[in-house]
């Protein structure tokens, strides 16, 4: 009887989405995104003036005050449908458990919910989130970034993007590489380890490092797994492939490798500060602006920090696309993801959904990028005139074209325990492979729950 009661209610859910969805004309969908002249679906209007929806809340990561793309995007779409958006911007600790208690209560105070790899597929797996996949096919999915494919939960669609925050690329100090006889960045990573060996310098002979080769993340709620996945990719692996496999697998050979390269920086060639193992977002970034390490490799958004009138560097630094691991080898990026979607319990879904359909959009996204400097998923809109007044506009859209966003459930439990065991490596607590396989087995005790 309870599984009868269920499928009703799940039936009932579906067909009250697919009454929503057929009052509007959502295809074909990449004629209305992909071009700087963003069309409304035919009959949104209509529909949304059938019910007699006005206003939306969204929740926003932070204060909208340093928001002001996703600002001009909600004027803008209050514009074109007569539906005001209200944010209400809410600390990134905060998000998950006001959310939670909402969707508990089946609170119909919001409608318009914000994601990330933290809440994503909690909330979908949950429920409480509308499907969406009316607002997807094939051909709109190719306009966007390879790695948008891992935002698919359980072969459903759950959101659109918003932002696709973090590319990594490589910051260095071109004053420095002259000084040590180099005229370009490093394209390898043999020519990289060479580098970084000269760049590391203690220039009083005092015993004391006074400029540094480079510096990595190595700590940090999501940092060091991070950058244990990022060479993992460079090397052809991805230890976080969850969607392909059904697991995850950070002992691979190749993401040893990688630890082992990691720990002869810190403990042999002493290249990086001995701090790299509680390094996350921002420290490396702060350390490059003090002017004493060569090279970082870091996320777009330190390009505004180096070029600011304040920055201590702003007429000595340069960027250029990360080191591959060989040439012509892998060229893979992670990529962070933050999307939209639509409260189970909104009273204006039709609204809601149109909501979504505009923030991934050509003009949209070009707002995003133009004006904060975030990364976006949608390709064609980086050929757009205001994206390629960003001086890094290349770089990002190069490297756009081959990412990997990995989203699985207690995904950052499982980044703690990696963290724990990089950090064993990197003090010399343990081998590399001995911290690799203790943090497998504690990532499969973590996950068991989940497969």
């Amino acid at each position: 009887m309870k599984r009868a009661f269920v499928m009703i209610a799940m039936l009932t859910c579906l067909l009250a989405v697919s009454a929503f969805a057929a009052d509007v004309q959502w295809g074909p969908i990449v004629p209305r995104i992909s071009t700087p002249e963003y069309k409304l679906p035919e009959g949104l209007l209509d529909a949304i003036k059938a019910d007699g929806s006005t206003e939306l809340t969204a929740y926003n990561w932070g204060d909208l005050e340093y928001d002001p793309a996703t600002a001009l995007n909600g004027e803008e779409y209050a514009r074109m449908t007569r539906v005001k958006i209200n944010f209400v911007g809410t600390p990134d600790e905060q998000m998950q458990p006001k959310l939670q208690a909402l969707f508990i209560a089946r609170s119909p105070a919001v409608d318009i919910v914000p994601l990330d790899e933290t809440i994503f597929v909690n909330f979908a797996k949950a429920g409480w989130l509308e499907p969406v996949d009316f607002l997807w096919d094939e051909e709109s999915l190719n306009l966007y970034s390879s790695g948008l494919r891992g935002a698919i939960i359980d072969g459903h669609h759950y959101s659109t993007p918003q932002v696709g925050r973090i590319v990594d690329m490589l910051y260095y100090r071109p004053s420095m590489l002259k000084a040590a006889g180099y005229d370009a960045p490093p394209k390898t990573w043999a020519e990289f380890d060479e580098m970084v060996q000269k760049l590391t310098l203690d220039k009083d002979g005092d015993g004391t490092i006074d400029q540094w080769g480079y510096a990595f993340r190595g700590g940090g709620v999501l940092d060091g797994a991070l950058t244990l996945k990022a060479g993992s990719l460079l090397l052809g692996v991805n230890p976080d492939n969850y969607q392909d496999t059904g697991k995850v697998k950070w002992n691979d050979p190749a993401t040893v490798q990688y630890v082992e390269r990691l720990v002869k920086m810190r403990n042999e060639w002493k290249v990086v500060p001995e701090g790299v193992t509680a390094y996350q977002h921002g420290d490396v970034a702060d350390l490059f602006l003090s002017g004493n390490i060569a090279m970082v490799i870091d996320p777009t958004y330190l390009y505004a920090r180096c070029a600011a009138n304040e920055s201590p560097i702003k007429d000595d630094f340069a960027v250029a696309p990360q080191p591959l691991a060989k040439e012509g080898g892998p060229a893979t990026l992670v990529m962070h993801w933050n999307g939209w979607a639509v409260s189970k319990f909104s009273q204006h879904k039709t609204a809601a959904f149109g909501w979504l359909d505009w923030y991934r959009s050509w003009p949209a996204q070009v707002n995003e990028f133009a004006m904060e400097n975030n990364d976006i998923f949608h390709l064609p809109a980086y050929s757009d005139p205001k994206s390629q007044e960003v001086p890094y506009y290349a770089i990002v859209e190069e490297a756009l074209k081959d990412t990997v966003v990995d989203l699985y459930l207690n995904q950052g439990a499982a980044y703690k325990s990696v963290i724990q065991e990089l950090q064993n490596a990197l003090t010399g607590q343990k081998t590399a492979q001995q911290a690799m396989d203790d943090a497998q087995k504690k990532v499969d005790e973590v996950l068991k729950q989940t497969w």
